[in-house]
């Protein structure tokens, strides 16, 4: 696990190329789906953050069996399955098949490659030999490559991400790592750094096998910052991620809520984005997160690769 959170920025430049060539295939969509579960999904949910703000066509996601039944003739659906063989985005990709949608499949093969070869419509392909969530990086940036290629997006965004990776503060993460061994962590973002939250959360839930859980501001002032007042003592611990060019009003509401919630909490840790753009700061918020779950996990005692009890469950499940 150490050694594919350290090669995030390097699978972040292979993925866009491969990611590029896919999409080249592509017309550009009037409306976008992007299907995936787990790990293999984040990769849509940051990319979604990213471009969401500019992009002149809506974009959308789904996490379970079905795509929307509106996502047909020039929509493009994504989906996104690392193993290639995740029953609910399969079930996506065949109901997107059936209402005649544009489909870009992003995988390592699997029965999910086998459908886009016998439909005829572009598979990122990308390396195997790593847990989807360890993918990340190849999956965003086929996301991000393709996005580009068919003129939904800029260029230049895995390149971007990739530099907010390499500047990542590791000594700091390794140390807040170790202190949230024995709290259950609540991550807080806004606007793109939601999604930047929640996987910090599913991180440390998989890495770590701690409890931990994400919110987004300013939602988060509307609820969850009321439960503060019931925090059982030395249980919840707040990290904040933030960013410089974040609006006035989201930076005062920070503030205010971290002053309102520090007596309740084993601690209050802001931490800033590191890059010159946008996407920069945000992944190496990304890989920032993952370091802290990956220390946590060495602090408890744990490997932070394997995750039993998802493959349990999939057998269960008859997958």
């Amino acid at each position: 696990m150490g050694a594919a959170i350290e090669a995030m920025a390097s699978h972040l430049r292979e993925g866009d190329a491969i990611g590029r060539e896919a999409g080249g295939l592509l017309a550009r969509p009037s409306a976008v789906v992007i299907a995936g579960m787990g790990g293999s999904a984040i990769s849509g949910e940051l990319l979604r953050g990213l471009v969401i703000a500019d992009c002149d066509v809506p974009v959308t996601r789904v996490r379970g069996f079905g795509v929307p039944k509106w996502a047909g003739s020039g929509t493009l659906v994504v989906c996104s399955s690392y193993s290639g063989d995740t029953v609910e985005t399969l079930s996506c990709a065949d109901q997107a098949h059936a209402q005649g949608a544009g489909l870009l499949c992003v995988g390592m093969g699997g029965a999910l490659g086998e459908r886009a070869q016998r439909w005829g419509v572009p598979l990122a392909r990308v390396p195997a030999g790593l847990q989807p969530r360890a993918a990340l990086g190849y999956l965003f940036g086929a996301m991000s490559g393709a996005f580009e290629a068919c003129g939904l997006a800029s260029g230049g965004i895995a390149e971007r991400c990739a530099s907010g990776v390499e500047a990542v503060d590791r000594v700091a993460a390794r140390d807040l790592g170790e202190r949230l061994v024995g709290t259950v962590p609540l991550i807080y973002g806004a606007g793109p750094l939601a999604a930047v939250a929640y996987r910090w959360k599913t991180q440390l839930n998989e890495n770590a096998k701690m409890h931990a859980f994400s919110h987004a501001f300013p939602e988060l002032d509307h609820n969850e910052i009321v439960a503060w007042e019931g925090a059982p003592a030395d249980t919840f611990a707040a990290v904040i991620l933030r960013d410089r060019d974040e609006s006035p009003q989201v930076a005062r509401m920070i503030e205010a809520t971290s002053e309102l919630i520090a007596p309740d909490a084993v601690l209050v840790e802001h931490v800033p984005g590191r890059g010159e753009t946008a996407a920069a700061r945000a992944f190496s918020m990304v890989a920032h997160g993952d370091w802290v779950s990956y220390h946590a996990a060495l602090a408890r005692g744990v490997d932070p690769t394997p995750v039993a009890r998802i493959g349990t469950l999939k057998q269960r499940q008859g997958e």
